[in-house]
């Protein structure tokens, strides 16, 4: 019944199967909308929502971009991109789900989450990405079909390999191109 975006805050988005497993799809960060696939499915909630911490949220009622005025047809093209962006986002997800070990999948859950809510920080004198605490390692594992534990083993194994650093509850990018190339291995 309702589109909505996130003003400030984040907002954890999980999907629930059938049988009870929680898996979590994404972070939504302020700019970013959630709700939509219950309105493309026609279905009254399909988004499981959480908040972390204080949050902002516009709703957006979904009859209102159907009225017929000039302002609800440019509110339906923008919602439709928005509603394009969250499906194409939705498919990469599903895909990389489906990848055949950790290592994979985790690679696509970190660079999925750098580029939708990560920030740039100075560490040892260089400029590098960063995940901040928002995201946990248990939610990685979520992500990513993983324990926290083996999640924590990875994460620690590119540590050692450089490709990452472990700093108070951050998660720093030393090096993308090799987190790319362990997104791609085969």
């Amino acid at each position: 019944t309702h589109i909505y975006l996130l003003v400030r805050g984040y907002i954890r988005l999980s999907y629930i199967s059938e049988n009870g497993i929680v898996t979590l799809l994404s972070m939504a960060t302020p700019g970013q909308s959630f709700g939509e696939s219950g309105c493309l499915d026609g279905l009254v909630h399909c988004d499981t929502a959480f908040t972390v911490g204080p949050t902002e949220v516009v709703a957006i009622d979904c009859a209102a971009l159907r009225d017929g005025s000039p302002a609800a047809a440019d509110l339906e093209r923008c919602m439709s991109r928005i509603f394009a962006r969250r499906w194409r986002s939705h498919v990469d997800f599903t895909r990389a789900l489906y990848l055949p070990n950790l290592n994979l999948r985790l690679s696509h859950a970190l660079l999925r989450l750098l580029d939708d809510m990560g920030n740039q920080i100075k560490f040892k004198g260089r400029m590098v990405d960063c995940l901040g605490p928002v995201i946990t390692q248990r939610d990685l594992g979520s992500m990513a079909r993983g324990t926290r534990e083996n999640v924590n083993k990875t994460l620690r194994t590119w540590e050692k390999d450089g490709i990452i650093a472990l700093e108070d509850r951050h998660i720093l990018v030393l090096n993308r191109e090799a987190l790319e190339d362990v997104a791609r291995a085969p």
